[in-house]
């Protein structure tokens, strides 16, 4: 794989998780304002853990700007502050507390301020709030900015620039199977304690798109055609003006770099066969789709088929661009 092929896929890759990560966009807003802050961003899993919400499954219009503290007193509740500022409340000796800097300042359930809770089972982090078991003063374990003055209801209403509420009642429960799912995808957006773990599964991700784009048959037709042109055009040229290599065996010019010919036939022989398999696998998908017909696009059991057969087609569709790519670039084994 090409690295401008590469960093494409994982440019895609990390928009499509973003968007993926939270299905309403003021969510993903909140979170970027977290910046580069491990705890805060820890906040998510730790909600997705205490009150069991998917984010990513959530509606557009979960979030809402709300203007009063009324309307802040009922869900989860995000205080943003949108620019540097004094706190007024900040009485301490600690330079950090007074002054107010750009981001979410707390987070509220039910007018309750948000705490990172100690660990006490194996359900992970969880937030809830203030209690008993800190280790650190309590401002340290707070959710958000953790400024001491300020983690009072009242007073994060009259800090506040903006404030983002989220109907939690109407969201939350129901989602393990959706979440279990997401921690065995290991995707971008979660913690990964294994690094090999996370670079296979990411890996694996990239691969996947590359051969959903390579895969339809048209684009397989195409390669194939160009694989046997560069092939056989190499190849005449190396007769006409018969040349040996270091090895004493003939060789041909490709994009500047002397290759055996039996190294190129052996490839384009390779890409013919790759390609038959190809058609064998589309063969049986369709003789598949004709038999039961209920597993087809828009059928009513789709999505739930084994992709057996189309799995055929995209792995045998990547090695025929493997095989393109080196002939293109003359760097063939």
């Amino acid at each position: 794989m090409k690295r401008s092929e590469l960093r494409k896929i994982i440019k895609e890759e990390y928009i499509k998780i973003l968007k993926e990560a939270f299905g309403d966009p003021i969510a993903s807003k909140l979170q970027k304002l977290g910046g580069l802050d491990q705890r805060y961003k820890s906040f998510w899993r730790a909600a997705a853990n205490t009150y069991k919400i998917a984010w990513d499954k959530l509606p557009k219009g979960s979030f809402r700007k709300i203007n009063s503290a009324n309307e802040a007193k009922k869900g989860m509740t995000f205080y943003v502050v949108t620019g540097e500022k004094p706190n007024p409340f900040g009485t301490s000796s600690y330079a950090y507390d007074n002054t107010l800097r750009k981001g979410v300042l707390a987070v509220t359930v039910d007018g309750k301020v948000q705490y990172f809770q100690p660990v006490r089972s194996s359900q992970g982090d969880t937030i809830g709030p203030k209690g008993t078991g800190f280790t650190t003063r309590d401002a340290d374990q707070a959710v958000g900015k953790g400024m001491r003055g300020t983690l009072m209801f009242k007073k994060l209403v009259e800090l506040a620039d903006v404030m983002y509420n989220f109907d939690l009642e109407a969201f939350r429960g129901g989602t393990t199977a959706l979440k279990a799912k997401r921690a065995e995808l290991k995707s971008g957006k979660d913690l990964f304690t294994n690094p090999k773990a996370w670079k296979k599964a990411n890996l694996d991700r990239y691969t996947a798109m590359l051969a959903d784009k390579v895969g339809s048959r048209d684009q397989v037709d195409k390669m194939v055609a160009q694989i046997v042109k560069i092939a056989n055009d190499a190849v005449t040229k190396a007769l006409a003006l018969p040349r040996m290599g270091q090895y004493n065996e003939l060789v041909a010019d490709l994009n500047g770099n002397d290759v055996p010919v039996n190294v190129i036939s052996r490839a384009m022989n390779n890409g013919l066969d790759y390609y038959a398999r190809y058609i064998r696998a589309e063969n049986n998908n369709a003789n598949f789709l004709k038999k039961y017909p209920e597993y087809a696009e828009g059928g009513s059991r789709a999505g739930e088929r084994d992709d057996f057969y189309r799995g055929d087609m995209k792995t045998n569709a990547l090695e025929i661009k493997s095989i393109l790519n080196a002939l293109k670039s003359g760097r063939i084994r």
